[in-house]
């Protein structure tokens, strides 16, 4: 009995493609806009149904500042300058403060609503995330494939 080699079979060419880049500023800026648009959402659900916080609602000047000040933030986080970067970061770091010391504190029953949870916990996923995004961007960090 003779061996039969096996016939050779090669893989098939794939052509080469330059992976697509961004910069973090751009990732940056659409994931705060995601977040403070999903927070406007909110903001103006929860004062539909009522159950909204009494001193952060669509009537009050502390939501318009709010609101305006987090999309100028979200402006400026594609800014390259250092000073726009640590500007975002230190703001980052007020709102992830705020949103875990002290807005669990008004998040009473007439507000845990499926959005709520769903705004609550997204809003707050995303805005870590940025922070992570901001610091490696700070540091000079480029991420790549593996």
């Amino acid at each position: 009995m003779s061996a039969v080699p096996a016939p050779s079979v090669k893989a098939p060419t794939v052509p080469s493609v330059e992976p697509r880049t961004a910069s973090y500023g751009r990732h940056l800026r659409g994931i705060l806009l995601a977040a403070f648009t999903l927070s406007a959402a909110h903001t103006v659900y929860a004062w539909l149904a009522g159950i909204e916080d009494p001193t952060f609602t669509v009537t009050t000047p502390l939501a318009w500042a709010f609101y305006g000040v987090a999309f100028a933030i979200a402006w400026l986080s594609g800014r390259p300058a250092r000073w726009a970067q640590l500007t975002v970061l230190g703001y980052l770091a007020v709102l992830l403060g705020i949103s875990i010391f002290y807005y669990p504190t008004t998040f009473g029953p007439a507000q845990q609503t499926t959005f709520g949870w769903f705004e609550n916990d997204v809003y707050v996923g995303v805005l870590v995330t940025a922070a992570y995004l901001g610091v490696q961007r700070l540091r000079g960090v480029a991420i790549r494939e593996a």
